[in-house]
Protein backbone atom coordinates (compact mmCIF):
# COMPACT_ATOMS: atom_id res chain seq x y z
CA UNK A 1 0.00 0.00 0.00
CA UNK A 2 2.18 3.03 -1.36
CA UNK A 3 1.63 6.47 -0.25
CA UNK A 4 2.04 10.04 -1.38
CA UNK A 5 3.66 12.56 0.32
CA UNK A 6 3.93 16.14 0.25
CA UNK A 7 7.53 17.93 0.52
CA UNK A 8 8.29 18.52 3.40
CA UNK A 9 9.65 22.24 3.10
CA UNK A 10 6.31 23.48 1.15
CA UNK A 11 4.17 21.71 4.29
CA UNK A 12 6.11 23.20 6.64
CA UNK A 13 5.67 27.09 5.69
CA UNK A 14 3.29 28.68 8.05
CA UNK A 15 1.31 30.20 5.57
CA UNK A 16 -0.20 26.95 4.41
CA UNK A 17 -2.92 25.63 6.91
CA UNK A 18 -1.99 22.39 6.99
CA UNK A 19 0.96 22.80 9.03
CA UNK A 20 -1.27 25.04 11.87
CA UNK A 21 -3.38 21.87 11.53
CA UNK A 22 -0.49 19.70 12.18
CA UNK A 23 0.66 21.79 14.78
CA UNK A 24 -2.41 21.48 16.30
CA UNK A 25 -2.74 17.83 16.46
CA UNK A 26 1.05 17.48 17.96
CA UNK A 27 0.18 20.17 20.87
CA UNK A 28 -2.95 17.93 21.58
CA UNK A 29 -1.15 14.66 21.86
CA UNK A 30 1.63 16.39 23.19
CA UNK A 31 -1.23 17.76 25.80
CA UNK A 32 -2.77 14.12 26.43
CA UNK A 33 0.60 12.34 26.93
CA UNK A 34 1.49 14.89 29.35
CA UNK A 35 -2.06 13.80 31.69
CA UNK A 36 -1.46 10.28 31.05
CA UNK A 37 2.19 10.58 32.82
CA UNK A 38 0.38 12.86 35.98
CA UNK A 39 -2.40 10.06 36.07
CA UNK A 40 -0.01 7.44 36.19
CA UNK A 41 2.19 9.07 38.87
CA UNK A 42 -0.41 9.81 40.85
CA UNK A 43 -2.48 6.78 40.76
CA UNK A 44 0.15 3.59 40.48
CA UNK A 45 1.46 4.37 44.02
CA UNK A 46 -2.23 4.03 45.18
CA UNK A 47 -3.33 0.60 43.08
CA UNK A 48 -3.88 -1.69 45.82
CA UNK A 49 -6.22 0.46 47.50
CA UNK A 50 -8.14 1.03 44.19
CA UNK A 51 -8.85 -2.37 43.03
CA UNK A 52 -6.63 -4.80 40.71
CA UNK A 53 -8.32 -3.57 37.57
CA UNK A 54 -6.48 0.14 37.88
CA UNK A 55 -2.92 -1.46 36.00
CA UNK A 56 -4.92 -2.53 33.66
CA UNK A 57 -7.13 0.53 32.89
CA UNK A 58 -3.93 2.44 33.28
CA UNK A 59 -2.44 0.10 30.49
CA UNK A 60 -5.78 0.76 28.23
CA UNK A 61 -5.45 4.38 28.16
CA UNK A 62 -1.81 4.23 27.44
CA UNK A 63 -2.21 2.11 24.30
CA UNK A 64 -5.14 4.51 23.52
CA UNK A 65 -3.33 8.18 23.93
CA UNK A 66 -0.09 6.97 22.93
CA UNK A 67 -1.87 5.44 19.28
CA UNK A 68 -3.44 8.48 18.69
CA UNK A 69 -0.22 10.43 19.36
CA UNK A 70 1.47 8.35 16.41
CA UNK A 71 -1.30 8.96 14.32
CA UNK A 72 -1.63 12.76 15.20
CA UNK A 73 2.61 12.48 14.95
CA UNK A 74 2.55 11.12 11.26
CA UNK A 75 -1.14 11.83 9.73
CA UNK A 76 -2.04 10.04 6.96
CA UNK A 77 -5.53 9.36 5.03
CA UNK A 78 -5.74 5.86 4.40
CA UNK A 79 -7.98 5.34 1.71
CA UNK A 80 -6.77 8.18 -0.06
CA UNK A 81 -3.39 6.73 0.21
CA UNK A 82 -1.58 9.60 1.07
CA UNK A 83 0.52 10.79 3.77
CA UNK A 84 2.16 13.92 5.49
CA UNK A 85 5.73 12.61 5.81
CA UNK A 86 7.59 10.09 3.68
CA UNK A 87 8.27 7.37 6.09
CA UNK A 88 7.94 3.67 6.14
CA UNK A 89 6.07 4.67 9.39
CA UNK A 90 3.12 6.34 7.52
CA UNK A 91 2.01 3.06 5.73
CA UNK A 92 -1.36 2.18 5.61
CA UNK A 93 -0.81 -1.22 7.43
CA UNK A 94 1.27 0.48 10.20
CA UNK A 95 -1.21 3.10 10.39
CA UNK A 96 -4.29 1.10 10.46
CA UNK A 97 -2.92 -1.62 12.66
CA UNK A 98 -2.24 0.86 15.36
CA UNK A 99 -5.58 2.74 15.22
CA UNK A 100 -7.36 -0.52 15.65
CA UNK A 101 -5.59 -1.62 18.63
CA UNK A 102 -6.08 1.76 20.11
CA UNK A 103 -9.42 1.78 19.42
CA UNK A 104 -10.54 -1.64 20.53
CA UNK A 105 -8.45 -0.46 23.74
CA UNK A 106 -10.61 2.27 24.04
CA UNK A 107 -13.90 0.87 23.82
CA UNK A 108 -12.52 -1.86 26.40
CA UNK A 109 -12.07 0.68 28.75
CA UNK A 110 -15.88 1.71 28.48
CA UNK A 111 -16.81 -1.61 28.44
CA UNK A 112 -14.86 -2.01 31.90
CA UNK A 113 -16.15 0.99 33.27
CA UNK A 114 -19.92 0.48 32.37
CA UNK A 115 -19.37 -3.15 33.67
CA UNK A 116 -18.30 -2.20 37.48
CA UNK A 117 -20.39 0.88 37.85
CA UNK A 118 -23.08 -1.22 36.64
CA UNK A 119 -22.36 -4.22 38.62
CA UNK A 120 -21.62 -2.08 41.85
CA UNK A 121 -25.11 -0.48 41.53
CA UNK A 122 -27.51 -3.47 40.73
CA UNK A 123 -27.57 -0.84 37.14
CA UNK A 124 -28.43 -4.54 35.18
CA UNK A 125 -29.29 -2.11 31.87
CA UNK A 126 -25.38 -0.64 32.30
CA UNK A 127 -24.19 -4.24 32.62
CA UNK A 128 -25.64 -5.26 29.12
CA UNK A 129 -24.43 -2.25 27.53
CA UNK A 130 -21.08 -3.16 28.63
CA UNK A 131 -21.30 -6.64 27.48
CA UNK A 132 -22.40 -5.14 23.81
CA UNK A 133 -19.52 -2.44 23.38
CA UNK A 134 -16.58 -4.03 22.08
CA UNK A 135 -18.06 -6.75 19.61
CA UNK A 136 -19.77 -3.80 18.26
CA UNK A 137 -16.54 -2.13 17.62
CA UNK A 138 -14.44 -5.30 16.49
CA UNK A 139 -16.83 -5.43 13.79
CA UNK A 140 -16.87 -1.63 13.32
CA UNK A 141 -12.93 -2.20 12.55
CA UNK A 142 -13.32 -5.01 9.84
CA UNK A 143 -15.48 -2.64 8.11
CA UNK A 144 -12.61 0.25 8.31
CA UNK A 145 -10.14 -2.50 7.47
CA UNK A 146 -12.48 -3.81 4.59
CA UNK A 147 -12.51 0.33 3.30
CA UNK A 148 -8.65 0.73 3.57
CA UNK A 149 -8.31 -2.14 1.67
CA UNK A 150 -10.92 -1.44 -1.23
CA UNK A 151 -10.79 1.70 -1.41
CA UNK A 152 -14.60 1.82 -0.71
CA UNK A 153 -16.10 4.65 1.00
CA UNK A 154 -19.13 2.92 1.77
CA UNK A 155 -17.42 0.83 4.82
CA UNK A 156 -16.39 3.89 6.29
CA UNK A 157 -19.69 5.33 6.78
CA UNK A 158 -21.13 1.85 8.37
CA UNK A 159 -17.84 1.46 10.28
CA UNK A 160 -18.81 5.36 11.80
CA UNK A 161 -22.33 4.45 12.09
CA UNK A 162 -21.36 1.34 13.96
CA UNK A 163 -19.77 4.06 16.44
CA UNK A 164 -22.84 5.87 16.85
CA UNK A 165 -25.10 2.67 17.51
CA UNK A 166 -22.00 1.90 20.42
CA UNK A 167 -22.08 5.14 21.69
CA UNK A 168 -25.76 5.64 22.07
CA UNK A 169 -25.92 2.32 23.88
CA UNK A 170 -23.14 3.74 26.34
CA UNK A 171 -25.01 7.27 26.74
CA UNK A 172 -28.21 4.68 27.58
CA UNK A 173 -26.62 3.05 30.43
CA UNK A 174 -24.46 6.21 31.58
CA UNK A 175 -28.47 7.29 31.56
CA UNK A 176 -29.61 4.51 34.06
CA UNK A 177 -26.38 5.00 36.48
CA UNK A 178 -27.50 8.80 36.63
CA UNK A 179 -30.45 8.10 39.82
CA UNK A 180 -27.29 6.00 41.22
CA UNK A 181 -24.90 8.43 41.91
CA UNK A 182 -24.75 11.82 43.34
CA UNK A 183 -22.70 15.47 43.58
CA UNK A 184 -19.31 14.96 41.88
CA UNK A 185 -19.87 11.83 39.82
CA UNK A 186 -23.06 12.85 39.09
CA UNK A 187 -21.74 15.73 37.11
CA UNK A 188 -19.22 13.62 35.78
CA UNK A 189 -21.61 11.50 34.28
CA UNK A 190 -23.60 14.17 32.95
CA UNK A 191 -21.00 15.55 31.24
CA UNK A 192 -19.98 12.47 29.72
CA UNK A 193 -23.50 12.04 28.16
CA UNK A 194 -23.32 15.91 26.77
CA UNK A 195 -19.75 14.84 25.21
CA UNK A 196 -21.69 11.44 23.81
CA UNK A 197 -24.61 13.28 22.44
CA UNK A 198 -22.35 16.08 20.52
CA UNK A 199 -19.96 12.85 19.18
CA UNK A 200 -23.39 11.27 17.67
CA UNK A 201 -24.73 14.65 16.44
CA UNK A 202 -21.38 14.73 14.72
CA UNK A 203 -21.01 11.49 13.14
CA UNK A 204 -24.88 11.79 12.23
CA UNK A 205 -24.50 15.56 10.54
CA UNK A 206 -20.99 15.49 9.24
CA UNK A 207 -18.97 12.21 9.30
CA UNK A 208 -20.80 9.33 7.76
CA UNK A 209 -23.03 11.83 5.40
CA UNK A 210 -19.14 13.03 3.96
CA UNK A 211 -18.44 8.93 3.56
CA UNK A 212 -21.69 8.43 1.56
CA UNK A 213 -21.07 11.09 -0.21
CA UNK A 214 -17.30 9.82 -1.31
CA UNK A 215 -18.84 6.74 -2.29
CA UNK A 216 -21.27 7.80 -4.46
Amino acid sequence: MSLECPAGSRFLAWSNPVAWWWCFLTLVSATNIAAWCLLYHYLQPQTGGLGAGIELMLFLCAVYVFGCAFRSFLPRADVQRICLFDTWLSSVMVGRSVATVAEVCFAVQWAILLHRLGTMTGAQTAVAAAWLIVPLIVIAEGFSWHAVLTRNYRHNAIENSIWAVTFFIVAVGLCRLLPEFDGVFRAVLILAIIGIAGYLAFLAAVDVPMYLTRWR
